[in-house]
């Protein structure tokens, strides 16, 4: 069944949720906060139990059915994840269609890949997970929408926002919904008791606070700037925000990195994936830069070892440090190899 994320959000206030939930899309924010809505759903109906995959070249994909069969040790439901990246390939396909033919019981599958074409959507592996789950595309937000979405975030922020501030927030973003939302906290913080944000007020934050964007960290180390990167890292963590926000983003970035670098790595064309993914030439340098330092593989052993911030995020991990993690990340992303010590 395929819906809407708004269409599915209310769904979810529904039980029983459905076997598997395929999310997709090339929007970061809205996808992690939809998944997010589901997990959610998922644990307030006693699913305690959590397992990620990232099936990047080279995974197994009997783990899926393995998994979904063992007994769980504590009887409890459980939430498999499968987070697939451009899609199954040759070697996911036949095991997504065996799996859909017969779900577990007492397990949710949840699906997260960039965008789906029409073509994608006629492949038998996603008719198999259409026809008992749900499907839900996310997609970025135009740029003549974007002020009324930034007023509609405030107003979940419980602000109201001037049509001309919204504006200018919008034009500063250029798109981008988890830079538009840092904006939007750091108004929160500012506004103390005001709940309408006008634009001298919007003007101000612009002037008086210090501008450490996430994606300008995530390009610092694709860069092999890693003192630039990890000072923004620092940056952010004074200014509040929130690590959710700083390892979606981060993640979004890596599994578009590691799929043009296996795009690559099986032929194609760098300029052919480039434009696949709608990555034109004034955002593709940070790309490149990283895929000189690390190769298809080491890419993926990033991802594998990111599930484990992941863990520490979601609370499913009590043991490290955040932040400490997302430097150890960093770090990798921008070619250093740090003492075991310093893995999260």
């Amino acid at each position: 069944m395929q819906l809407k994320p708004e269409q599915l959000l209310a769904r979810l206030q529904k039980p029983p949720l459905a076997p598997i939930y395929l999310i997709s899309g090339d929007e970061p924010l809205q996808q992690l906060e939809l998944c997010d809505a589901i997990r959610k759903a998922a644990r307030e109906q006693g699913y305690n139990e959590r397992e990620v995959f990232e099936t990047g070249r080279g995974f197994n994909w009997n783990r899926l059915n393995e998994a979904a069969a063992s007994l769980s040790l504590f009887a409890e439901k459980r939430i498999i994840e499968l987070r697939m990246g451009s899609g199954p390939g040759n070697d996911g396909s036949p095991a997504l269609i065996d799996y859909a033919s017969r779900p577990a019981d007492d397990t949710l599958v949840l699906i997260s890949m960039a965008k789906i074409d029409k073509r994608g959507q006629q492949a038998k592996w996603f008719k198999a997970i259409d026809k008992i789950g749900v499907t839900s595309a996310v997609w970025p937000v135009e740029a003549a929408k974007m002020p009324g979405w930034v007023q509609a975030r405030c107003r979940q922020q419980g602000l109201e926002i001037a049509a001309d501030a919204a504006e200018l927030i919008a034009e500063r973003v250029e798109g981008n919904l988890f830079a538009a939302n840092q904006e939007i906290a750091k108004l929160r913080l500012l506004a103390g008791d005001k709940t309408t944000i006008d634009l001298a007020t919007v003007l101000n934050a612009v002037a008086d606070s210090a501008r450490y964007d996430t994606f300008e960290m995530i390009a610092a180390a694709c860069a092999g700037n890693l003192p630039r990167a990890l000072h923004m890292l620092a940056g952010l963590q004074a200014e509040g925000t929130e690590e959710r926000a700083i390892y979606g983003a981060l993640m979004w970035q890596l599994r578009r990195i590691c799929h043009v670098a296996e795009a690559c790595a099986q032929g194609q064309s760098a300029e052919a994936v480039f434009r696949e993914l709608y990555i034109f030439d004034a955002r593709r340098l940070p790309y490149q830069q990283a895929m000189q330092r690390l190769d298809s593989g080491s890419l993926q052993r990033l991802l594998w070892h990111a599930n484990r911030v992941d863990g520490q995020l979601k609370g499913y991990r009590s043991n490290g440090n955040p932040w400490q993690s997302l430097g150890w990340l960093l770090t990798r992303l921008a070619g250093y190899d740090p003492l075991p010590a310093a893995a999260p």
